[in-house]
């Protein structure tokens, strides 16, 4: 039997030679028997289909960028000859508006546009669904500044202050910008000097044409907003470069042209030469030169950012083509001869790629984003009255069935919302869908990164109970990170190179950031996967060495969605669980002192713990030594701050004063304990709060995260997510700038 290859054209069934069907070449032999001669027929044309499949040449890939005026549509075709890149083309889409752009990104018709914050966040929500992929950076290559500052200008030869804008003319990049729009009317309304009672009563551009006297506000509907604008019959005030005085450089011209007695842009619009016939108007009644931006502004703001679709891959394409156009001479993103901040701003000195987690309310800020929706929507009588009850954000099954236990008890008090992590709930927060969560001094250093607060601690110390004797104390809880071996083997901190690791979480306090800081510190080595053996490190690479021994939840061994995963659905995560994973698999667990105490002599009755014995496991010490485990005071490997509650800045005190309610009657020594206890837990281990809380201690608002965690935590913490493969996408993403 012999093969030959040969190309098959669309047509009829290939014909039968004397050596068999000929279909792409492959010469498969004929058959007597009609039956095989069929079943050879249909091989013979799926070989081919197939055939002809992997010879096709791969799909090309392309970038459709969206210009949203003939300005910036020509620019695009400049850039298109002069930003080649042999593997991803430029192609080019033009419409009128950023509205068109987003509408058509949403509809595979384009594939990205650099827009500000205010339409970031318009294009984050239904039915666009796209995500900020690339930001623009103001900064330097090497000191990146993904921030600019929205700013009032004025003429020197003007005296009035920010306190008189009313009647004034204004000029505004765009409606909905964030400069030009969002910044300055969300700050009129904080200082009511403009009045607005919400959408229900009157549209926002309503009672702004009130407050001015006339003005320019490309995008806008109501007629006295468009009053001041230049452009020509459709396009006067269009929402694209159609306008003349559409975004900076066009506020800035109707400023310049005497159609305005003020304009709302950003700090670097204003060009240099002419500094000395302008000046900035700031929020405290004051006038400063248009060069001391940094103490005379309205907000510091997100930068610019590239949009795309969520859904798909094709970020990767738009990233890679922008980042290899920023290498090439000729390509000239950040200018142009058609005219200025065209698809991109001319200040911009590079695009920066973002987090891969990061989305549009967090490049925003929860601030930023709760202010652009209080514009859309108005500030509610429900938002500003003091909230009645706590949204509980819970992370397992077990911790749902708590919570919901407590809900029925709690007069209404308590209510519980859904989260599969501890950062799962941090976003939550940020979002307004939670009010709390007990958190481990990890995830609370990503809390307070990403702007929540610690408003109550728990404290464990059950030989002085003083503290909870008060409604607030200095005192605070504490607890020590341990190493915890078994007994008779000769492992020890100094010999931890190759062994079997067992740890709480990545990103927990005692199972990993202190014994993985102290072993990079120690290793001066960023990759804890190689220096170790195989590890259950609960939140890692499924599939990487940190994940080996993990076991995922033993009742469901076929969901490898469960296996690693940072909640309660593997087996060995928490405390507990990394304690279950050195008695079953590793070597060395990272816990808290307590742990070993909480799961030997009969302390934990599940099948796996309820015959261990405490004496038959040792701590291991700092300087190479072991002792027994209830010396932790001397051998630990650090003292760490308690968990603690945190929440919304906003929210603290509601938070406070119903904690302290709940715990009056449900804490330890609560007037209905018997009905229901906040420390413990029937169906698992450190459900809500740790089971060794004796009470929570109310912490002073003034006290930051920092200080709350301490320095020298706070600093390890911080070294740690130096190394890039140890730092949280939630991380990354509260973290990415400082705006």
């Amino acid at each position: 039997m012999s093969f030959y290859i040969k190309a098959v054209e669309d047509g009829p069934i290939p014909p039968l030679t004397d050596r068999g069907y000929i279909v792409r070449n492959i010469y498969l032999p004929a058959l007597s028997n009609p039956r095989a001669m069929d079943l050879s027929l249909h091989v013979a044309l799926c070989l081919g289909m197939l055939a002809l499949c992997l010879a096709m040449p791969p799909k090309e890939k392309q970038v459709r960028w969206c210009a949203k005026s003939k300005s910036e549509f020509s620019k695009c075709r400049d850039l298109v000859n002069t930003c080649k890149n042999k593997e991803i083309t430029l192609s080019c889409v033009e419409k009128s508006s950023t509205d068109e752009c987003l509408t058509a990104i949403q509809n595979d018709r384009a594939d990205a546009i650099c827009v500000d914050g205010g339409d970031v966040y318009k294009g984050s929500l239904q039915p666009y669904n796209l995500k900020p992929i690339m930001a623009e950076n103001y900064g330097s290559h090497t000191e990146p500044d993904t921030c600019y500052y929205a700013v009032a200008v004025v003429k020197k030869s003007s005296t009035f202050t920010f306190d008189e804008l009313r009647d004034k003319r204004s000029c505004h990049t765009g409606i909905g910008k964030t400069a030009g729009w969002n910044v300055i009317i969300g700050l009129l309304l904080e200082k009511q000097l403009l009045k607005w009672e919400g959408p229900d009563t009157e549209s926002l551009e309503k009672a702004v044409s009130k407050f001015f006297k006339a003005s320019c506000v490309p995008g806008a509907k109501e007629p006295k907003l468009c009053q001041q604008c230049a452009g020509k019959k459709e396009h006067k005030c269009a929402r694209s470069n159609n306008e003349p005085y559409y975004n900076y450089a066009g506020a800035f011209k109707c400023l310049q042209d005497d159609k305005g007695d003020v304009a709302f842009v950003k700090h670097s619009t204003v060009p240099e030469e002419l500094h000395k016939d302008y000046e900035l108007l700031c929020p405290d009644n004051t006038r400063k030169p248009i060069s001391d931006y940094k103490n005379c502004n309205l907000a510091k703001v997100p930068a610019h950012s590239v949009l795309a679709r969520a859904r798909d891959d094709k970020s990767k394409d738009i990233i890679a083509f922008l980042q290899e156009a920023q290498k090439t001479k000729e390509c000239k993103l950040f200018s142009s001869q058609h005219g200025k901040d065209l698809l991109f701003k001319d200040t911009a000195v590079s695009l920066v790629p973002l987090p891969p987690t990061i989305d549009g309310f967090l490049f925003l800020g929860a601030v930023y984003y709760q202010e652009i929706h209080a514009l859309k929507e108005g500030v509610k009588e429900d938002d500003l009255a003091a909230p009645s009850k706590v949204r509980w954000c819970t992370q397992s099954k077990a911790e749902k069935t708590k919570c919901d236990d407590w809900t029925t008890i709690s007069g209404g008090s308590i209510e519980c919302t859904e989260a599969a992590t501890a950062e799962d709930c941090i976003l939550q927060i940020l979002k307004g869908d939670a009010d709390a969560v007990t958190l481990d001094g990890g995830y609370m250093y990503t809390a307070g990164q990403c702007g929540l607060v610690p408003v109550m601690g728990e404290y464990y110390d059950l030989d002085d109970l003083t503290p909870c004797q008060r409604r607030s104390s200095q005192a605070k809880g504490v607890y020590y990170a341990v190493a915890i071996a078994k007994k008779g083997t000769k492992v020890s901190w100094k010999n931890l190179r190759g062994v079997k690791t067992c740890h709480t979480a990545v990103g927990r306090t005692a199972g990993w950031n202190i014994p993985v800081g102290l072993i990079t510190n120690e290793t001066n080595n960023c990759d804890f996967a190689s220096y170790v053996g195989e590890s259950c490190a609960p939140g890692s690479d499924v599939k990487s060495n940190l994940c080996k021994l993990c076991i995922g939840d033993p009742a469901k061994p076929l969901d490898s969605a469960k296996k690693c995963s940072p909640s309660a659905s593997e087996a060995y995560h928490g405390y507990s669980g990394a304690f279950r994973c050195l008695v079953e698999k590793g070597d060395v667990c990272f816990a808290k002192h307590t742990t070993v105490f909480e799961n030997t002599d009969g302390k934990n009755p599940a099948a796996w713990a309820k015959d261990l014995k405490s004496d038959d496991y040792e701590l291991l010490c700092p300087d190479g030594s072991r002792a027994p485990i209830n010396d932790f005071k001397r051998c630990n490997l650090a003292e760490v701050p308690a968990h603690s509650v945190v929440t919304l800045p906003g929210k603290r005190k509601p938070v406070v004063e119903i904690l302290v309610n709940q715990q009056s009657l449900y804490g330890r020594k609560g007037f209905q304990k018997d009905i229901f206890q906040m420390f413990q837990s029937k169906d698992g281990k450190d459900l809500l709060f740790k089971d060794s809380t004796q009470c929570l201690l109310e912490i002073s608002e003034k006290t930051t995260m920092q200080e709350f965690l301490g320095d020298k935590y706070y600093t390890a913490v911080t070294s740690l997510n130096k190394c890039s493969n140890t730092k949280s996408g939630l991380l990354s993403s509260c973290t990415f700038h400082s705006c």
